[in-house]
């Protein structure tokens, strides 16, 4: 009778550990993912971009540029104009949906920062604004792919690590 408790024991054990095994690799394989990409790409201009992902699906990016104008600010030419001519000489993506777009001056910095959320609630929007490319329908994209998208950014000169 010990034996039989102590065998029932033993295979309820073996249940709880593989349940429990089972149950840790489901949600670690199912969190959610950080990934840095950034990079200098010329004598001005540094680019980072915060990855979110999960499933190896992207949720979001958090892109920030910064422009360093410390050499070429001057009284003919202050931070604002060069604010201004980014302004004007980027796409500056206000009012569309899923997307935050700010344009700020820190010293002789201007920094342009674009959060987007790749929901397909979004992704009408974003693939008209030309954030989101496609070979047919907005409708047919089931999700943004993590890895062309680390891909596109390493070959825009970015270098990525996971956080």
């Amino acid at each position: 009778m010990e034996n039989k408790k102590k065998l029932i024991a033993l295979v309820i054990g073996i249940i709880l550990i593989i349940l429990v095994s089972g149950l840790v690799f489901y949600l670690t394989s199912h969190l959610t993912k950080t990934t840095i990409c950034k990079g200098k790409l010329d004598m001005i201009t540094t680019e980072e971009v915060e990855v979110i992902s999960s499933d190896e699906k992207v949720k979001e990016t958090k892109t920030q540029v910064t422009y360093d104008y410390s050499n070429y600010v001057s009284d003919m030419y202050p931070i604002s104009y060069y604010k201004d001519y980014i302004k004007n000489s980027n796409k500056f993506y206000k009012d569309i949906n899923g997307v935050k777009a700010s344009l700020k001056v820190k010293g002789n910095k201007v920094i342009y920062t674009v959060d987007i959320q790749y929901d397909s609630d979004y992704m009408k929007d974003l693939v008209e604004a030309g954030l989101v490319s496609t070979n047919g329908s907005y409708k047919d994209i089931e999700y943004i792919s993590l890895q062309d998208t680390l891909k596109n950014q390493e070959n825009a000169g970015l270098t990525c690590k996971e956080k």
